[in-house]
């Protein structure tokens, strides 16, 4: 059975495929991140308002966010509780 030459299959596939596909989280705020140091936080704010302020690229400030790492200052970057 060949039912890629059923025309009404094709179409049933490609709008389910289209569906499926097109649903992609949009984040319309930057998320918040915070720098630790020890169990203190040292400041806030989105990355690019952190890039300004440590010097930092905002990507290696998004790894850090996600990885958890702390680096050799013992600054550790997470990402703030979203409400």
């Amino acid at each position: 059975e060949n039912w890629q030459e059923d025309k009404e299959i094709v179409a049933e596939v490609q709008k389910l495929g289209k569906s499926m596909w097109t649903e992609k989280p949009k984040r319309k705020t930057p998320r918040k991140i915070a720098i630790w140091h020890g169990d203190r936080i040292l400041v806030t704010g989105t990355a690019e308002q952190l890039s300004e302020i440590t010097g930092l690229s905002k990507n290696i400030i998004w790894d850090r966010a996600r990885s958890l790492w702390i680096d050799s200052k013992g600054r550790q970057f997470r990402y703030m509780e979203e409400k």
